[in-house]
């Protein structure tokens, strides 16, 4: 069973995908790659519950340290590997990337943080 902060994750995932899907013909109107904004948004979608599994782990250690060390880890490790992916897809590329794909992901990126903060902050909530 999916634990229940990891449901809106996948449901923007799959609502993203969706939307994507249906409006294809509509983004390239406006010059954005689709393909580039679905595989953005499969990465993003991965790396989100990659560090949302690592601050859950994090929010059961015993010591601060120990939990401070899986937060800022899980943001870093999520902000870089994004910067890498988007250098490696600058630099393949050239001069036919992308920018409002790249744009878009960035909205993307927000909106998963705001998810995985808003279930990490779940599972400290008293009821």
């Amino acid at each position: 069973m999916i634990p229940k902060p990891l449901r809106s994750i996948l449901w923007l995932f799959i609502a993203v995908n969706i939307f994507t899907v249906v409006f294809y013909s509509g983004f390239k109107k406006i010059d954005t790659d689709p393909n580039v904004f679905l595989i953005g948004n499969a990465f993003l979608c991965i790396i989100t519950v990659v560090s949302y599994w690592f601050m859950s782990t994090g929010s059961r250690a015993k010591s601060t340290v120990r939990f401070t060390s899986a937060v800022y880890g899980s943001f870093l490790m999520k902000l870089m590997l994004s910067v890498l992916i988007v250098i490696v897809y600058s630099k393949w590329a050239g001069n036919k990337m992308n920018t409002n794909g790249i744009i878009g992901c960035l909205f993307l990126y927000l909106a998963y943080m705001f998810l995985e903060v808003k279930g990490l902050m779940s599972l400290f909530r008293k009821e």
